[in-house]
């Protein structure tokens, strides 16, 4: 099962966005139009797309592999996303692609071992917020703390954004600890009965 965690590496990481998007192409149709991936020295940050989240929805690894070009492990399918969710949201608006789950491919083995997952695009007072989770065989190698740090510094250099966010429980101590790294600190407020962690833009 897919957990939220903690990493030991620094936040800062190198990071680009891929230039040329990619178009899934499946028996000749292409379909659905992935957009840029982001990258880190030792990840991919790849956006999934209605295609791919009906494949693992469906518990089919080998054709989820196929959509998008990487192994995906059976440890977590599910990617410890609300999967149904994400997709009924794209599928109210395609607009948000780049707002929803991305899985961290480990580079060194084209190997899906976790996701950083946007709940979607900015609020009306512009917060985003993210969530993250690694497989047991990628956790303490600060893949964690380099793949969130980097689709936080894609969100930032987005219009609009005044703030992110996540929602940690109170036992969830690799969690908390890498929220801190990341800059977001405990509020007194709560969101879905968990505590909320935040911290505005200007400070990330």
């Amino acid at each position: 099962m897919l957990h939220a965690v903690g990493a030991t590496a620094s936040v800062a990481a190198s990071q680009v966005q891929s230039d040329i998007p990619i178009a899934i192409r499946t028996h000749a149709t292409i379909m659905t139009q992935r957009p840029p991936s982001i990258e880190t020295e030792r990840l991919l940050l790849v956006a999934l797309v209605p295609e791919d989240i009906e494949a693992l929805i469906a518990g089919d690894l080998e054709r989820a592999s196929l959509l998008t070009g990487f192994t995906f492990l059976p440890e977590d399918p599910k990617l410890g996303a609300d999967l149904s969710w994400h997709l009924r949201e794209l599928r109210a608006d395609s607009n948000q692609l780049s707002w929803r789950i991305r899985v961290v491919v480990e580079r060194c083995s084209n190997t899906v071992v976790g996701s950083i997952n946007l709940k979607g695009p900015p609020s009306p007072d512009g917060d985003v917020e993210i969530g993250w989770g690694l497989i047991e065989i990628a956790r303490r190698k600060g893949y964690a703390t380099e793949a969130s740090a980097a689709v936080l510094n894609w969100v930032v250099q987005q219009p609009g954004i005044s703030s992110v966010s996540a929602t940690i429980p109170d036992d969830n101590h690799p969690s908390q600890r890498l929220a801190a790294r990341l800059g977001l600190i405990r509020t007194a407020e709560s969101r879905r009965n968990l505590p909320l962690w935040k911290c505005d833009r200007t400070l990330l």
